[in-house]
């Protein structure tokens, strides 16, 4: 990794965290989850990045993928747990960081993460097996009372790709593949006192151009040309309802946004990414960092 690489991830890396740390504290009972998405991401942009994927807010038994809908009136409640999942990037160098926040009395499973989240960072060096970062995790939230989420994983991050090899699972397994150097890594840990592991929901958010494929709609094709700036990178189903989108074309009908967009996934153009929830409907917490590889590792968004 040059410098000028290095020195990108490391900008990207400040401007998340400074971004997680506002908006955890931005957020209230009673917040529009939609006010928080546009400001989060605003603030991406604000200090000189762009979003890597639209903000997940995911709330309670919702693990992973939510980032609310173009006309979501769903807000923040007494008692919730809220997932904030940021994203940003400089150039396609990303960094991915989340933080959660207790809207009721959950300390001790936001602790649980957060504890793992710091002993998996402590095992990180260059020849460090998979599997002893994965067994960090597991067994320091076992230790809390609460269980891991096993079919959610840590990832593997390079330009422009937000998930690569290596997946860090969050659940002990045998894994005798070592890191790398300069190799970057998003560690981020999930527990849950429910069944410990998710299921993907009907309502789809998210999404990321796939392959060139033909299509046969005008406003799949517009949709199709306007996604192209995101360079793969995931994209919400609101930020086609922008001002920016409906210059580009795209139509400002919500219907027709989706018709389009059922059309997409349906070819294979665009990946769909579901909203996760806890199969037995169990409370989950996240945490995450960025980490470069190092024998003393770069935690980027710390």
């Amino acid at each position: 990794m040059n410098d000028e690489v290095l020195e990108k991830y490391i900008k990207a890396g400040k401007i998340a965290a400074e971004v997680r740390e506002a908006s955890a504290k931005l957020a209230k009972v009673g917040m529009p989850l939609l006010e928080l998405a546009e400001t989060v991401e605003s603030m991406v942009r604000e200090r000189g990045a762009e979003p890597a994927f639209p903000v997940n807010l995911s709330l309670n038994e919702f693990a992973a993928h939510y980032t609310p809908q173009h006309n979501d009136e769903t807000k923040i409640s007494e008692g919730d747990v809220l997932k904030i999942d940021v994203g940003a990037h400089i150039d396609g160098y990303i960094a991915d960081t989340a933080i959660t926040v207790d809207f009721g009395n959950h300390a001790a499973l936001l602790k649980a993460t957060k504890d793992a989240l710091a002993a998996a960072v402590g095992v990180v060096k260059i020849g460090a097996a998979i599997g002893d970062i994965s067994r960090a995790i597991d067994e320091t939230i076992r230790a809390s009372g609460f269980v891991p989420v096993e079919n959610l994983t840590g990832h593997g991050l390079d330009q422009y790709v937000e998930h690569k090899e290596p997946s860090i699972p969050n659940i002990s397994l045998r894994n005798d593949t070592k890191l790398t150097e300069d190799q970057v890594i998003a560690i981020e840990p999930f527990a849950t006192g429910g069944a410990g592991h998710v299921k993907d929901s009907p309502e789809v958010m998210i999404f990321s151009f796939s392959a060139d494929k033909p299509v046969r709609g005008v406003d799949a094709k517009k949709i199709v040309s306007f996604v192209q700036r995101y360079n793969g990178l995931p994209f919400a189903e609101r930020w086609l309802m922008t001002e920016q989108a409906q210059n580009a074309g795209v139509p400002n009908s919500l219907f027709k946004v989706r018709l389009a967009l059922r059309e997409l996934v349906q070819r294979g153009v665009l990946y769909s990414y579901p909203v996760l929830r806890e199969a037995k409907a169990g409370m989950v917490s996240q945490a995450e960092h960025t980490v470069i590889v190092r024998d003393e590792p770069i935690i980027i968004t710390k």
